[in-house]
This record gives C-alpha cells, sequence and structure tokens, in this order.
C-alpha cells in the first residue's frame, strides 16, 4: 500500500512493472531472446492476458518471440522443447501454438533475461539438426 500512496507502483509493485513495460522495450527485450537462438525465432505482435482480480479477460498488446519447431517424425518437438524449459533450474513457461514456443517478455522481469537467453542457447542444436 505505501507504493501506491508514494506513487512508486509502477516501479516498485511487480504486477504494475509488467503492465506498465513500453511495447518498444517488449520487442527489443524478443528480439535479444531471438538472436540466443541464432536468430531461429521471430518476433511477434501478441497479447498478454492481464488475468483475474479486477482485470479478468483483460488484455495488453505486446511483443512476442515465437520459435517454430520443426516437424520430427512421431515426436512433438514443441511440446518437448517446452516440457526441457519447464525443467530447467529456473523453470521457463511457454504457450505452445501449432507447432510454436511462443514466449512473452512482459511475464519476466528484465533482469531475468539472461535466465532466458541462456535456456534459449541450450535449445538451439535441438532447433537446427536434421531430423531423424
Amino acid at each position: 500500500m505505501i507504493h501506491y500512496l508514494k506513487g512508486e507502483a509502477l516501479e516498485k509493485i511487480p504486477i504494475w512493472m509488467m503492465i506498465s513495460a513500453p511495447l518498444e522495450q517488449l520487442g527489443q527485450r524478443a528480439m535479444t531472446w531471438s538472436e540466443a537462438l541464432g536468430g531461429a525465432g521471430q518476433v511477434v505482435d501478441g497479447e498478454s492476458m492481464v488475468g483475474g482480480g479486477s482485470l479478468p479477460g483483460g488484455t495488453l498488446p505486446t511483443k512476442l518471440l515465437s520459435i517454430l519447431t520443426p516437424r520430427r517424425k512421431g515426436q512433438n518437438l514443441a511440446q518437448s522443447l517446452a516440457k526441457r524449459l519447464r525443467q530447467n533450474k529456473t523453470p521457463i513457461i511457454v504457450r505452445i501454438s501449432e507447432d510454436a514456443l511462443i514466449l512473452d517478455p512482459r511475464t519476466v522481469f528484465p533482469e531475468e533475461d539472461e535466465i532466458v537467453i541462456e535456456a534459449l542457447r541450450g535449445l538451439s542444436e535441438q532447433l537446427t539438426k536434421n531430423p531423424s
């Protein structure tokens, strides 16, 4: 409550920090994440769900990193890579849309970007190796 009274909500309260993140900054962060994959992902427009409470069903425009996963015989690579990210030392939660992993920088604090980047670098070999 004190942060609201001091006018610090946008700088000190995590949900307001995420909600108020500038779209341009989100796009730059998504591009940095894509570069960790050697360009295997692309930055696309999307929406972040703000969620329940006083904002049920509310969304905000965002920039997303979309990582198209190659099809492999009898294997759902998107599901496999999403599971691998969830099992990271610091779990990383992604959405799956068709055959693409979707990461939303609005849901990650900027100081945690290096964790995401390292995890994505670990995926790049699986994304680029030849189908078997």
